[in-house]
């Protein structure tokens, strides 16, 4: 009985951390996030974007490109991509092009970005205006993500 016991347990477990999905390593969409990790999605879902943030944001008419490493293991990225990913979509400005690439939780990626950009802590989104960096937001906003957002794109300038 004790071994039967201990067998469901294992399996209740096992079928707890499947629900959840595989951590996403490497180059993803929003799509791939919401449908493999549901927290992702009901948090975007729930997010309420500033609305002076937003109209500045649909605004923007220079190309801006961002790149962002996450992890799905991670309680910050759980909290920002999917605040950033709402404002994306409120946004809706074809300016903005985002790579979302995610990393494992010894924190590498198959590309090797999380190296080669420097970074230390999930989530970092990296803004880039005519190729050259702007500014980052790391581990989380100072004030909301399209607020900081909005606040390097106007320094940036």
């Amino acid at each position: 009985m004790k071994s039967i016991s201990i067998l469901l347990f294992v399996l209740l477990i096992a079928n707890k951390s499947l629900a959840q999905g595989a951590d996403i390593i490497g180059p993803t969409t929003p799509e791939q996030i919401q449908s493999e990790h549901r927290v992702f999605d009901i948090y975007m879902d729930r997010y309420n974007p500033d609305s002076s943030a937003i109209e500045f944001l649909s605004a923007v008419e220079d190309s801006i490109s961002i790149k962002i490493l996450f992890g799905t293991w991670c309680h910050d990225s759980k909290r920002e991509i999917p605040a950033f990913m709402k404002v994306m979509e409120v946004v809706d400005n074809q300016v903005f092009s985002v790579e979302y690439i995610g990393v494992s939780r010894d924190k590498t990626d198959p590309d090797g970005y999380y190296n080669l950009l420097g970074l230390k802590y999930t989530p970092t989104f990296i803004i880039y205006k005519d190729n050259f960096e702007v500014g980052r937001i790391v581990e989380e906003s100072a004030k909301s993500i399209e607020e900081d957002l909005a606040q390097i794109l106007q320094s940036g300038s």
